[in-house]
């Protein structure tokens, strides 16, 4: 099947997602002496980027390739809550469904590089639990709005205070009582993929699955047992493995056949940040779209490819994306 061909049904597609706000700031700066106060780089800056992070990269990926994203998560009152509102409505992505809990606090990512390294990241998540009236207003905001989806992504990044046990059932009860026969896709914390029960597909990392399984050698057998482990505890219907560099792996619950899907990758790694949202993007389109899983993941691993020679907070649209493949995918 010609991938190509497959991208333009997902034009217009509406993608719910659902999860952790992010801000992603840059500092950068030139580091020329080592710290009077210890034996680190003496970084003096030059300039700060802010951005949308994790949700607000796939949400950008999603409008940018020619889908309609729908937004449901919560922010802290404060000024990086207020700032991913705002981007978030400069996007013309509809904002109301954004919920503000004043109990808790935005979670950021702080990265510092200088001299086209990177030096240090700081991260802050969600500080304080996340109040039971702010998540029961997100839950209600899921029973009672959000109408015409064709498919649905939750992110869980593990920042802390929301995917909690009881908050994952609840949402996973809902979804499926309010959006029957839609596909439900999730990028879940490793630790806890076996609480996304019986979705459409489950997304990991290859490597960071293999490292919660305490699976050192990255061989096919290896990825194949921690593949299986997964699938079969969670109960998916799908599960891709990830990675950029070498194979990924498409498992499906109700075959032994394991899919392997060649890298495309032929340029230098210019940032790494915005591969998973691309695919995790993607994958929702195909799926709104009813493209097969294969197919599917092999356009998203495409578009990994793809944005891994961007800048950190680059898109591009259906059109990059299909001459790219033409000018690299191999079957």
């Amino acid at each position: 099947m010609d991938l190509i061909e497959l991208i333009p049904k997902w034009k217009n597609k509406k993608v719910l997602v659902i999860g952790e706000a992010l801000i992603d700031r840059y500092i950068f700066g030139q580091a020329d002496r080592i710290s009077p106060d210890a034996p680190i780089p003496n970084v003096k800056i030059e300039r700060h980027e802010t951005y949308l992070g994790a949700i607000g990269l796939v949400l950008q990926f999603i409008k940018s390739l020619g889908g309609n994203p729908e937004l449901c998560t919560i922010v802290g009152d404060d000024y990086e809550g207020d700032f991913f509102v705002k981007k978030i409505e400069a996007l013309n992505v509809d904002s109301s469904n954004i919920i503000i809990d004043s109990d808790t606090n935005t979670p950021q990512i702080t990265r510092i590089k200088a001299m086209n390294q990177h030096l240090l990241r700081l991260e802050t998540d969600y500080t304080t639990e996340i109040s039971p009236t702010a998540i029961n207003d997100l839950i209600g905001t899921i029973q009672t709005g959000y109408e015409n989806i064709d498919s649905i992504i939750i992110l869980d990044y593990g920042a802390g205070g929301l995917f909690q046990y009881d908050f994952i059932s609840r949402l996973l009860s809902t979804l499926k009582e309010k959006h029957k026969e839609i596909p439900i896709l999730a990028r879940p914390n490793v630790s806890n993929y076996y609480l996304y029960e019986d979705i459409d597909l489950i997304k990991i990392n290859l490597q960071k699955a293999l490292t919660n399984f305490s699976i050192d050698c990255c061989t096919e057998t290896s990825i194949i047992i921690a593949g299986k482990r997964i699938i079969n505890s969670s109960k998916c219907k799908n599960l891709l493995l990830n990675y950029l560099e070498t194979d990924s792996f498409l498992f499906y619950k109700d075959q032994e056949k394991v899919e392997k899907i060649k890298p495309i990758l032929n340029q230098p790694v210019r940032s790494h940040v915005a591969v998973g949202s691309s695919i995790i993007a993607v994958l929702g389109l195909t799926y709104a779209s009813n493209i097969p899983v294969l197919e599917g993941a092999k356009i998203a691993m495409s578009a990994a490819a793809l944005s891994a020679t961007f800048p950190p907070v680059e898109f591009f649209n259906s059109e990059t994306l299909k001459n790219y493949i033409s000018t690299n995918f191999v079957d």
